[in-house]
């Protein structure tokens, strides 16, 4: 006698969603699907980021076909170098990742990143749908979970019924979350940061490259389209609010500026951001405590909904490529054993399998960041990371990943 397929709701269509959704829409025993509040080309996505080589060597292991899809030519560049220093142009570190990792990054565009990961979803998913509420069900004959959802073009409202698990894959300020373990306290670093694209000037700016002045850095690297990105930072005062005098070309030119004069390079950056002051998106660095699974076992928070950290080594998304390819490898184990335990045995499994690694990931971040703090020593700092330990701690996060196969 057949079993009734397992019913698995999940809410978001950012990478660990979509990771989710592909790795198990093939699965006969599970019905599952997915939504998102916003619309599926989401060219507005962010601007850029680079995805470490911890994600690209886990998601090799489960899905190489997708794994050289977004290390294709016109899509992503190749991450093989951190170069980092002071903006008089004095380098302090220059390190081939081939050092510490197994395999390079990528460089890429968020919205080419939707699209590669998107397109291989598109039946799966719904897209501006607004959950309006979810919660467990009162009759045991509903099953353990429901949802209303709403289309936001027409505006009819369906209650789904029979759901055995949510994922929650709906970032930071995650909905999921908050229904089911409260509003998360974010841990707020006393830093800015900015972010933007703008337009290549030669070859100034390829791979990764940090620069910094006192606790400001201006952080960059060529994507594919001829464009850079860059994301600046400098603290942020006692009120931890960003100030709108800070807002101005003014304060960013003199925020990097050496005693020296800038490098060529540092000079393109500096430039570019006052510039094109107008597209810059601004945000403060912030972590929230780690969340899982419920009590009740049939919920369960992934990527930044579970651990949103800070971006200082580049390891939100990546964070989220390993959540989804643990996911999906623990799922395909629990029903290959027959669902054993049931679904809170499998979230358990999940959880167990994550936390110890995302901690540690979580507390490399926050260490690293000690150079954007008002009164760091860069030259230290970063001397700091040209020595063992730091490097140690550099393979163990590229090279020590999950095995998901």
């Amino acid at each position: 006698m057949s079993r009734t397929p397992l019913r698995v709701a999940v809410i978001g269509a950012g990478v660990v969603g979509c990771l989710v959704v592909h790795g198990l829409q093939q699965q006969d025993d599970i019905e599952i699907f997915c939504i998102d509040r916003g619309p599926e080309e989401n060219v507005l996505a962010g601007t850029g980021l680079n995805v470490g080589p911890n994600a690209l060597k886990v998601l090799q292991q489960q899905d190489p076909e997708l794994a050289t899809a977004l290390q294709a030519a016109g899509i992503s560049l190749p991450w093989r170098s951190w170069v980092a220093g002071l903006t008089d142009g004095t380098v302090i570190l220059d390190l081939p990742l081939s050092h510490v990792a197994d395999n390079p990054g990528i460089r890429i565009r968020w919205s080419d990143l939707y699209r590669q990961l998107r397109s291989r979803i598109a039946a799966r998913v719904r897209y501006k749908t607004t959950l309006l509420e979810l919660g467990y069900a009162e009759s045991s004959e509903a099953g353990p979970l429901y949802l209303v959802v709403e289309d936001q073009e027409t505006g009819d409202r369906q209650r789904i019924d029979r759901v055995d698990l949510v994922l929650g894959c709906d970032g930071r300020y995650s909905q999921v979350r908050q229904t089911f373990f409260g509003a998360p306290e974010p841990k707020q670093f006393g830093v800015c940061i900015y972010r933007l694209l703008v337009p290549a000037s030669g070859d100034l700016i390829e791979d990764y490259q940090q620069w910094f002045h006192n606790g400001h850095r201006l952080l960059a690297f060529a994507i594919p389209g001829d464009e850079i990105y860059i994301a600046g930072s400098f603290p942020l005062g006692e009120a931890l609010e960003i100030p709108d005098a800070a807002k101005t070309p003014e304060f960013l030119w003199n925020c990097y500026r050496p005693p020296a004069g800038y490098s060529k390079a540092c000079h393109f950056l500096a430039s570019a951001v006052c510039e094109h002051i107008d597209q810059i998106h601004w945000a403060r660095i912030q972590e929230i405590p780690l969340a899982f699974g419920d009590d009740r076992g049939h919920v369960l928070c992934l990527g930044d909904s579970s651990h949103a950290m800070f971006p200082t080594l580049g390891q939100g998304a990546t964070q989220a490529f390993e959540d989804g390819c643990v996911f999906v490898a623990e799922m395909r184990r629990w029903l290959a054993a027959g669902r054993s335990g049931g679904v809170s045995s499998l979230v358990a499994r999940v959880e167990s399998e994550r936390r110890d690694r995302v901690e540690f990931v979580q507390s490399f971040s926050r260490d690293a960041s000690k150079s954007l703090l008002a009164g760091s020593d860069a030259a230290i700092d970063l001397r700091e990371k040209t020595q063992p330990p730091f490097l140690q701690r550099l393979d163990r996060l590229y090279r020590q990943t999950p095995i998901v196969v």
